[in-house]
């Protein structure tokens, strides 16, 4: 079956003092954020590709009883504590909270808040209560819940990343490093063609050795010299990387998987990077999680 941990606690208690209403609704498709563009003179509407996605939010639906953490009968005074202590779990407002959907072998992750709770519907005799409350993601996607490391050639055209294979949405936030010796370096996101590379003239190149560390969520790079994935021991070289394509204006690369031909369980993240006076030494590698919508 499958569960929801939230910062650790099981939503569905052990002891019995709440659990989740069966068939509560589970990680609803995020919605494109619209964009309609009309044109004088012209049926319908401009078609638009690349849209992001809007927030995604659900309802979670608890039972909460009279028994105590042990497994005990507490009766209405116990139902008062469960609820107080339930109460204290979602209401967390200073940081957001991990929530953890389980089944089996299969963990996504997910940054949240609840936005809402219900005012508890009581059942003082039985002492019972039920309660819902709406989580929301504010980053959209969910996630897997450890960081992989691909390795791979950095002169190859559609490279595979092994790693992020079986995502259902872009990777926003992927640290990607390239190893020297490599000039006009560029690295393309091959389903949407966004690129981003070092083709500033007199800073384009990378020496044997050296480490060229691309931050696409903090849209940073650094320059290193030892074997680290810490921009910050490095040189600042973000005012000389090229970004365009898709969406360049306000963001680096989103690694997006694409379905194969008939078959949406094939779903792979491809990759490739180019450049000029690469040898064996040269090497393109990914740090990143796997997304989900």
């Amino acid at each position: 079956m499958p569960s929801y941990p939230l910062d650790g606690v099981p939503l569905d208690h052990p002891a019995g003092c709440w659990r989740l209403k069966k068939g509560t609704q589970r990680r609803p498709l995020p919605g494109a954020r619209a964009v309609r563009v009309t044109v004088p003179g012209r049926a319908g509407e401009l078609p638009i590709v690349g849209l992001d996605h809007e927030l995604t939010s659900f309802s979670l639906v608890f039972t909460v009883t009279g028994a105590t953490p042990a497994g005990g009968d507490g009766g209405f005074p116990q139902l008062e504590a469960d609820l107080e202590a339930l109460s204290a779990l979602l209401g967390v407002r200073h940081r957001l909270m991990n929530l953890r959907y389980q089944a089996g072998s299969m963990v996504r992750v997910a940054d949240v808040t609840v936005i809402a709770a219900s005012e508890p519907e009581l059942w003082v005799g039985a002492a019972r209560a039920r309660l819902a409350a709406v989580i929301e993601v504010p980053s959209v996607y969910w996630r897997d819940e450890t960081t992989a490391t691909w390795t791979g050639n950095a002169d190859l055209d559609d490279l595979l990343i092994t790693t992020l294979a079986g995502s259902t949405a872009p990777i926003t936030d992927a640290l990607i490093r390239v190893t020297g010796p490599i000039s006009s370096m560029t690295v393309t996101d091959v389903a949407t063609q966004g690129k981003l590379g070092l083709l500033t003239p007199g800073s384009n190149s990378l020496a044997a050795g050296e480490r060229l560390i691309l931050d696409c969520a903090a849209m940073r790079a650094a320059v290193v010299t030892t074997d680290t994935w810490d921009l910050a021991t490095g040189g600042d070289r973000t005012g000389v990387i090229s970004v365009f394509g898709p969406g360049s204006a306000s963001r680096w690369l989103h690694l997006t998987p694409a379905v194969a031909v008939g078959d949406p369980f094939s779903r792979t993240v491809l990759i490739s990077c180019s450049g000029s006076g690469i040898t064996a030494a040269s090497k393109l590698e990914v740090r990143a999680r796997r997304s989900y919508l």
